[in-house]
């Protein structure tokens, strides 16, 4: 007994000794030594889908090759822009990755762009967490706040592929699009419920508004796109049927669902299918001061475009401001020469919640950027593009007001018109 307890405590001892008679450098260096190997290891390098603040707004892609030398090759999803950053690796109180020269992957921590003094609210530091048992996968946390970043594995297609991002964005940014119904919805087979999305460039999130038991519901769900299609930072559920990841379907000019057992798609749609609870206040209340459309649907610039025979359409602002006795209540139709045609509103009039119809007044021949006479206007508006304009601008149907981003300031919205939902604008 005495002699088998004897081979026991010389075991024990062996492998204490063989785990602690290194150096704490010496043992640093084996465990950075190992990550720096996990690192290297893929021949393609890796992508990430990183939400350096979720909270604020969503994914930036970015493909990324580590060398032995300490240099890091990249490119990310915002146009075909190569980069090379140096790096390391260092223990604090734990493992961690560190960029270290200024790159397109610091543009989420610079404070000069998103958020003032804050940027896009990233980091620079990753603490190693763990590595997939195919080593496909390293898993990382943001030092100080912990988020994650999931390095997997790429193909040599990535390269390519990440070149197309931009092309995705386009699409839901609205550029460049066929003609379509405002409206995107998600129809899911199992969902008793159809969602809309609105995307915020600005800030790559979506808002998704739908009705639940009555209710008018909303989200702001930040994504990121791939290189076929987008994703949302996490998954939407009704009815225990999840969705996630989204393709798109050119030729149905439509985004099918990707996740596994799941039948649905977003689709363009002329109704919205539910209501934007309080959206006539926040664009068209009292003391509010209106805006102008930075961008208007291609039908509605093809259909404008010959409204002026020395200028292209521009857009439309609008200034539904009143209070107590006096009212400035106007529109203004822009022109790409910077002249204009202005519009007395009798009164913007609230439908429901997120409907307004405009009642005309009168042309106004006076006043700041007027360069028309009162019959150079008669002639614009009584042409086959300024009766169109008319028609629209002041259909008893009235416009929807849908919300893309809320705040105290800087809130933007699109109307869309409820007599042809392929004319909408969007007012920033």
């Amino acid at each position: 007994m005495i002699s088998c307890m004897l081979v026991l405590f010389a075991a024990c001892d062996n492998d204490f000794e063989s785990e602690f008679d290194l150096a704490p450098d010496e043992r640093t260096e084996i465990v950075l030594n190992e990550w720096q190997d996990a690192l290297t290891s893929s021949e393609h390098g890796w992508i990430t889908h990183y939400y350096p603040n979720p909270e604020f707004l969503g994914g930036f892609t970015y493909v990324l090759k580590f060398d032995e030398n300490g240099s890091v090759v990249m490119n990310w999803e915002i146009g075909d822009t190569p980069d090379e950053s140096l790096y390391s690796l260092k223990m604090f109180e734990k493992p961690v990755l560190v960029f270290d020269t200024y790159s397109i992957f610091s543009k989420m921590t610079d404070p000069s762009i998103g958020k003032p003094g804050q940027g896009f609210g990233g980091e620079l530091e990753f603490a190693f967490v763990k590595k997939s048992v195919a080593g496909d996968s390293i898993y990382l946390e943001e030092r100080v706040s912990g988020d994650p970043l999931v390095l997997v594995k790429a193909e040599a297609v990535a390269w390519e592929n990440i070149k197309k991002y931009s092309d995705m964005a386009a699409l839901m940014e609205r550029r460049n699009e066929k003609v379509v119904p405002f409206y995107l919805n998600l129809f899911v087979e199992g969902w008793d419920t159809k969602v809309n999305l609105v995307y915020n460039e600005d800030m790559q999130k979506t808002r998704l508004t739908y009705t639940e038991n009555g209710e008018a519901k909303a989200i702001d769900m930040p994504i990121n796109f791939t290189h076929e299609g987008f994703e949302f930072h996490h998954a939407l559920e009704f009815n225990g049927i999840k969705v996630r990841s989204f393709k798109y379907d050119e030729a149905k000019n439509e985004y099918v669902v990707l996740d596994n057992g799941v039948t649905g798609a977003f689709k363009y749609d002329t109704e919205c299918h539910s209501v934007f609870d309080g959206a006539y206040e926040i664009f068209f209340g009292g003391n509010k001061f209106g805006g102008y459309s930075q961008y208007a649907s291609p039908k509605m610039m093809e259909a404008f475009k010959d409204l002026n025979p020395n200028a292209g359409f521009g857009g439309i602002g609008y200034t539904p401001y009143y209070s107590g006795t006096w009212s400035i209540r106007s529109a203004v139709i822009n022109f790409d020469d910077w002249t204009d045609i202005g519009i007395k509103i009798s009164e913007f009039e609230k439908i429901d919640e997120n409907t307004v119809v405009w009642h005309f007044g009168s042309y106004k021949t006076s006043g700041w950027g007027v360069d028309y006479t009162e019959e150079e206007i008669n002639a614009m508006m009584d042409s086959e593009a300024g009766q169109k304009l008319y028609n629209i601008l002041f259909s008893e149907k009235g416009w929807t007001i849908v919300p893309v981003f809320l705040a105290e300031y800087g809130s933007t919205n699109y109307l869309v018109s409820n007599e042809d939902p392929e004319m909408y604008m969007f007012y920033d």
